[in-house]
């Protein structure tokens, strides 16, 4: 069937056909791969189109035999082993596979697992296919993965659809749901397996339910060696400045069961996990950070299984800013220059615990089925902070206005215990009821101190606050739910669902002013003080009907809610309301997804209201802040929105090509807005008001196509942004309009060589332009640009190079700042006693050009903020891992077993 050159070196060739079965039906979505013979590396692979043709390039370099595969859902894979003379392109008519009828619903390989594999709505990456260094967690293998793309914000999409949970063989690791933990510290090495699926609830898994979320979740399934395994690794690295890091890991898995202990301190701005360089969303101030966790699970996602997870956190965190603000107001225009310095120190202690019970029928052959189902989550935390702030203001002609000063310093405790039971009976094939008790309990103290003084230069004198606070809090939150999943006939179901929810709060905020005759805090501040009661009661019975025809499925949905909402304070009355809102939402859906989940396409519509809070809502003068008087509108309407949506994905599985678009309008009806009048002294008086005429549009465009051969793995991916917002507000009584306008085009490109190269480049343009339709407010247009690129080099035996240079420019910055930012961190590292260990010297900020300059432009004021960042230092590192799969140490060279890799984080303001 397949024929290859024994002479020939540097081969390069085509491989056509067809996937039939037995019946011949064309069979689409067959992964189709050869693979090395000498080290089971795929070489290059192929999905096979709708009419079941696959063709894929190949480069076999200088090896003259291969393994050719088929695999397919459900059908036995093909492994088939050929030499013959040298072709330029191979053709073939119908290639057959049979079923497989022992197991319908899973693949069995008999040699490498395919570089990806499609099943429905699932993309399925074999982690081995794609060469990690090893040093590299989660999250570097996952950069490597067609179609998944990371941010510098860390914000995970795939093929442009964001990715709301991170699994662990089907469970949240250390109780997360973003997954941070295990992306941070799980050696990529030991996952065999990135699966891509839409994002469900638990719920949702149990029955069977399709996914409505419109995001995406990613499941990291562990090699499990016999189901026996243990590995981890130490680090340790200290640096110029006295800067220091050190990180354990250790993971156990046993039977089934999973054991993982992590811990590490640092001084260097990171919160968790241990990289060579800092994340770059914490760049500003200085953090000290000490953490220390736990995680115990046993079972699958689809079976009675128990999770258990502690984690402790310690941060310290210091900053220090300094702000210049021009001020934009109808009447005048004025300058603040502000200096502040803030400290907080935190302690933190979470657990939780995750119990399914699943009771199988008696009868095998019944679908009937309960699960039985209990998460809690406790919560400990204690913190202390403290603030300085100097402030001065002045009229444009250099006048002063107002001199302002502030110290602040609290202490708090908190503590929260959160669960949820439910019950889920599955009956008949589809049919479900499921019920479910939600219990949040919470309590709260803290003591604090402040004092301020504000001296205004029109009246010549000085307003002084000088007060403690002593706050208890109390808060209770009960809600049931229920949902009935019933199909009256063939593709029609009707879906009741009614939700109760009770919650109450109880608040002593006692305020003490200093009284100079006693020398003491003893002069009670009844009009801030509060000592409140708070119930509210809210009822949603709701109906959704769902149709499905073909691929298609329709919903409609219409809920009616009632909230009745009951505030009481014993220090003044004027606080109290009373009010009911009773309102009904509609929903509605159409979706089409074709039988192998490559393209989907959804139309939404969605209807939400946001109540006012209750704060908004009472009409009592809140004068806590000396410079800003806030008062409520007992009047306010609820906020109605209506969201309009479309999205298209469509997995050109055959091209290696992914196409992504998305669509959004978004209508506002009485917004509820801060109304503000700032007087000649820069008092500001604040309430709020309903408004009507907020919109909003917003698409994104992306195409992402791969190439993949034994050694080259090359991905690229060009996406647009676009969004329009016509906003309305109220400042010193002039209602104008504010009209944003957003386009940001992207591209990124992976590459990767053997084991000689690893890079990756990205670029993006981001232009706003804003108009007002007033003369009292200056127009303004920017933009951004931002270029990233990183690169690993390996040469000689053991010896590799890395740097990541960041690049950004904001034309927002003003003359007194600096817009430009460029950002190098370098790496220089050499592995040791065979692969067991790697010594690497790291720079952070090589050129020390870093800075912590940035720029925010609202309809009212341009500001221009400088603060206090992580500065440039370089420190020595040293890693030694662990571990054995079945008895193989698990760092042994191989597929996973590359050079040395230095992973460096970091980054320029953005």
């Amino acid at each position: 069937m397949l024929c290859f050159s024994s002479t020939l070196f540097a081969q390069k060739f085509t491989l056509e056909g067809v996937v039939k079965d037995a019946s011949s039906t064309v069979l689409e979505g067959a992964t189709v791969y050869l693979q090395s013979i000498k080290d089971s590396i795929p070489m290059s692979y192929g999905i096979t189109n709708k009419n079941g043709e696959f063709s894929i390039q190949v480069n076999a370099e200088n090896e003259a035999k291969a393994i050719f595969n088929i695999a397919y859902m459900g059908y036995k894979p093909l492994y088939t082993r050929y030499k013959c003379a040298r072709r330029k392109g191979i053709k073939y008519g119908a290639i057959v596979i049979e079923v497989q009828v022992e197991e319908l619903n899973v693949v069995s390989i008999i040699a490498q697992a395919p570089p990806i594999l499609i099943k429905k709505d699932t993309i399925e990456y074999n982690a081995d296919s794609f060469k990690t260094l090893p040093n590299d967690k989660a999250e570097d293998l996952l950069k490597k993965l067609p179609g998944i793309e990371i941010d510098t914000d860390g914000n995970i999409t795939m093929n442009g659809i964001e990715v709301e949970a991170i699994n662990v063989d089907g469970m949240a690791f250390f109780g997360e749901k973003n997954g941070e933990i295990a992306l941070k510290n799980l050696p990529s090495n030991v996952i065999s397996k990135v699966q891509v699926t839409d994002y469900k609830t638990n719920n949702q898994k149990f029955t069977g339910e399709e996914s409505d979320s419109g995001t995406k979740e990613i499941n990291l399934t562990i090699k499990k060696g016999k189901n026996r395994a243990t590995f981890g690794d130490v680090k340790v690295g200290y640096g110029t400045d006295e800067k220091y890091q050190a990180n354990a890991n250790i993971f156990k898995l046993i039977d089934g069961k999973q054991l993982g202990l992590i811990g590490g301190t640092n001084n260097i701005n990171m919160t968790r996990g241990f990289n060579s360089l800092p994340d770059t969303d914490t760049s500003n101030g200085y953090i000290e950070s000490d953490f220390v966790g736990a995680n115990y699970t046993k079972g699958k996602w689809n079976e009675t299984r128990v999770n258990g997870n502690y984690r402790y956190s310690a941060q310290n965190n210091d900053v220090e800013q300094i702000t210049h603000t021009e001020n934009f107001l109808p009447d005048f225009n004025y300058t603040t220059d502000s200096k502040s310095k803030s400290f907080s120190d935190s302690d933190s202690h979470k657990a939780g615990g995750d119990l399914k019970f699943i009771i199988p029928p008696k009868n095998k052959l019944s679908n009937n089925k309960v699960q039985i189902s209990n998460e809690i989550d406790v919560n400990v935390g204690s913190s202390e902070s403290g603030s300085l702030t100097e402030k001065k203001s002045e009229y444009t002609n250099g006048d002063l206005v107002s001199d302002y000063y502030s110290e602040n310093q609290s202490v708090s405790d908190n503590y929260s215990i959160n669960n949820e039971f439910s019950v889920t009976t599955i009956t008949g094939k589809r049919d479900f009821l499921n019920m479910s008790l939600d219990t949040d309990f919470s309590k709260g103290n803290s003591e604090s101190k402040s004092y301020s003084e504000n001296y205004i230069e029109r009246l010549n004198s000085t307003d002084i606050q000088d007060q403690i606070n002593n706050r208890d809090s109390y808060s209770s939150n009960i809600s049931f739910n229920a949902l009935w999943n019933k199909e009256l006939f063939t593709n029609f179901r009707i879906m009741p669902r009614y939700s109760a929810r009770i919650n109450s709060q109880k608040n002593e905020n006692y305020i003490y002013d200093f009284d100079e005759n006693t020398d003491e805090y003893d002069d009670f501040n009844e009009i801030q003080s509060s000592d409140s009661r708070y119930a509210t009661t809210t009822l949603r019975p709701a109906l959704r009907l769902r149709y499905e025809y073909k691929d298609f499925r329709f919903e409609l949905e219409g809920g009616y809610t009632n909230t009745f909402r009951n505030y009481k304070d014993k220090l003044v009355e004027a606080r109290d309301f009373r009010t009911d809102f009773e309102y009904a939402t509609y929903s509605g859906r159409i979706r089409y997804r074709d039988k192998n989940g490559y393209k989907n396409i959804n139309l939404n519509y969605n209807q939400n209201v946001n109540l006012p809070s209750v704060n908004q809502l009472q009409p009592v003068i809140d004068e806590s802040n000396i410079t800003h008087v806030v008062i409520g509108n007992p009047f306010l309407e609820p906020e109605v929105t209506h969201n309009i949506s479309f999205q298209y994905q469509n997995n050109l599985a055959f091209n290696n090509i992914n196409v992504t678009g998305s669509l959004r309008a978004e209508f506002v009806d009485d917004k509820i807005i801060s109304s503000t009048i700032t007087n000649e002294d820069l008092i500001k008086y604040t309430t709020y008001d309903n408004i009507n005429g907020n919109y909003s549009y917003s698409g994104n465009a992306a195409v992402t196509k791969s190439f993949y051969n034994q050694k080259t793995n090359m991905n690229i991916n060009g996406r647009i942004n676009g969004s329009f917002k016509n906003a309305l507000s109220i400042q010193n009584g002039i209602e104008f309009t504010g009209e944003t306008t957003n386009i940001r085009p992207s591209v990124s490109f992976k590459y990767s060589y053997d084991d000689k190269l690893d890079l990756s480049a990205s670029y993006s343009y981001s232009s706003t332009k804003v108009i007002y339709d007033t003369d009292a407010f200056n127009d303004n247009k920017y933009f951004v640009q931002n270029v990233d690129f990183e690169a690993s080099i390996f040469f000689l035996k053991n010896v590799f190079l890395s740097n990541k240079v960041s690049y950004r420019y904001n034309s927002r910055v003003g003359d007194e700042f600096d817009g430009d930012a460029v950002f190098w961190n370098a790496g220089l590292g050499v592995e040791l006693w065979d692969n067991k260990a790697t010594l690497t010297l790291v720079g952070y900020d090589m050129l020390g050009k870093n800075n912590g300059y940035r720029r925010t432009v609202t309809e009212t004021y341009i500001q221009d903020t400088e603060s206090n960042i992580l500065e440039q230092y370089f420190m020595l590192n040293f890693t030694y891992k662990f571990g054995s799969f079945a008895g193989q140490r698990m760092n042994v060279q191989g597929n996973s077993g590359r050079r040395g890799g230095y992973r460096g984080g970091g980054g320029g303001r953005r």
